[in-house]
């Protein structure tokens, strides 16, 4: 008898989310809560308060953007004030200088000796034996640095080496002159694999062989040279 009059009931007073106009109604409501959101959206832009942010592609955007005014201000500040900028005459004048240190060590290894300040580095280039136990040519040309000057070269009292390009202001002494990493007229030395088996000139002369004969053809060999 109840479930009967339950059922009167529900077909008399039908729910309100259902039937043909409950599609309706809920878009009305859905509506309606998009025009209230708006408006709180609004009334808190007019009233100073914080209006909710949603991320889109503007707010990305923007941060883009900031980001590249950042990287531009670090990139002018390195330029004032952070680590220079290698120039290449810079680089050149470095190649040329360390080229020309293993070049002397190596005349030095067949020769015994510096070339002379008067032979001067023109010595590397030369085609044809000037000293006993010459091998070059040891470098194809003598050039002047970056700055179209000559480099310099002299002997020390001791007979070690002086190497130096004058620098921008081409002016010797002064503090933009570059000299080459020193242990380089020594690379000749420390690694001979560059000689192709041709023995360096403290051991000239000094034949290690098993006998006497062997001993005999091995200086005849060595006079060719």
């Amino acid at each position: 008898m109840e479930i009967d009059r339950l059922n009167a009931l529900r077909k008399k007073f039908p729910a309100k989310d259902k039937g043909p106009d409950a599609s309706k109604a809920r878009e009305h409501r859905a509506k309606v809560k998009a025009i209230a959101r708006e408006f709180e959206r609004k009334k808190a832009e007019l009233t100073g308060g914080a209006p909710s942010f949603k991320r889109g592609i503007g707010y990305y955007l923007i941060v883009i953007l900031a980001l590249l005014m950042v990287g531009a201000l670090v990139l002018s500040g390195l330029g004032k004030g952070g680590r220079p900028r290698i120039e290449r005459s810079q680089i050149m004048v470095d190649r040329s200088m360390d080229n020309l240190a293993i070049a002397l060590g190596r005349y030095r290894f067949h020769v015994g000796e510096f070339p002379s300040p008067k032979e001067g580095l023109e010595a590397l280039a030369a085609i044809t034996p000037s000293k006993p136990g010459w091998f070059g040519p040891y470098i194809k040309k003598v050039v002047k640095d970056p700055w179209g000057h000559d480099y310099v070269y002299d002997l020390r009292r001791d007979g070690s080496p002086v190497l130096y390009s004058k620098g921008p202001d081409g002016r010797a002494g002064t503090t933009d002159d570059i000299l080459p990493k020193q242990e380089l007229f020594e690379e000749a030395f420390r690694d001979t694999t560059w000689t192709n088996h041709w023995m360096p000139y403290q051991l000239r002369g000094i034949i290690v062989a098993p006998d006497e004969e062997t001993r005999r053809r091995i200086q005849e060999e060595v006079k060719k040279y």
